[in-house]
């Protein structure tokens, strides 16, 4: 299936590839473009200015529907084990969730997941597949008595997202630990919870994935010197190199 590239800023270098779903969304869209690639019709005086196909049976859009689910499940199971260099820079929902190994999560709005990766740095080396691609982020903040910004609530898709990516076994406690009239948790149901608590926060520390080294000598060293995570070096010596090659001198007008 082709693609495209378009920019990703006004300078023009930096470029991400756009799928072909982007262009053309369905059949019909599809019928059109081949129709216009091809000047038979044209030469012929005939003008199509639209197509149509029959609506699927109910039966059909079950199993299309049943299809796709498991595509969707494939794919993010896919997205969860991605890590080479060439899946960190594409583009993927320009936000991620990243999934700490002690159970804490981050949000972060970047174009690709070595994007994201730079900025996570400044506050622990990620790796690349403790990120999740985020399709919805809707988040709503207060202000308090002491002028402190506080989380107020997420929103109904974003909050299933996280216990869903970030804490699938403490969201499978039985229901009956959780109170119906909204009054207090017995003392068994809050020493579950805790239990719960306390296996997400350490059930990825045995499991945790090799950190991801650089390509480079000079990106190795960094690394280390940094003490971060492969490709986040990577690009830093991507963008010194590129600095380089674009600083003019100033006697020939040249790069350095």
């Amino acid at each position: 299936m082709g693609q495209a590239t378009v920019p990703l800023n006004d300078k023009g270098d930096r470029w991400r590839d756009v799928p072909a779903e982007e262009f053309i969304p369905d059949a019909e869209a599809a019928i059109m473009e081949l129709i216009g690639a091809n000047d038979v019709l044209e030469t012929a005086g005939v003008e199509v200015t639209a197509v149509s196909g029959r609506e699927p049976r109910l039966e059909e859009l079950r199993t299309q529907e049943s299809c796709e689910a498991g595509l969707q499940d494939a794919a993010r199971v896919k997205r969860q084990a991605r890590g080479s260099e060439s899946d960190l820079d594409e583009f993927e929902t320009g936000a991620y969730l990243c999934r700490w190994p002690n159970g804490d999560f981050s949000f972060v709005t970047a174009n690709t997941r070595r994007e994201a990766l730079v900025q996570l740095d400044e506050w622990a080396g990620a790796h690349p597949s403790q990120l999740f691609p985020v399709d919805s982020c809707m988040v709503d903040f207060r202000l308090n008595d002491l002028g402190e910004i506080e989380l107020a609530q997420f929103g109904e898709e974003t909050e299933y997202f996280i216990w869903e990516t970030c804490y699938p076994e403490l969201r499978t406690l039985p229901s009956n630990v959780t109170p119906d009239d909204g009054g207090e948790y017995t003392r068994e149901a809050k020493e579950s919870i805790r239990q719960a608590v306390r296996h997400e926060r350490t059930r990825l520390w045995e499991s945790q994935p090799e950190c991801p080294q650089a390509k480079t000598a000079i990106g190795r060293r960094l690394q280390k010197a940094l003490r971060t995570v492969g490709p986040v070096a990577d690009y830093y010596v991507q963008e010194m190199a590129h600095r380089r090659l674009t600083s003019k001198n100033d006697k020939e007008g040249k790069p350095n």
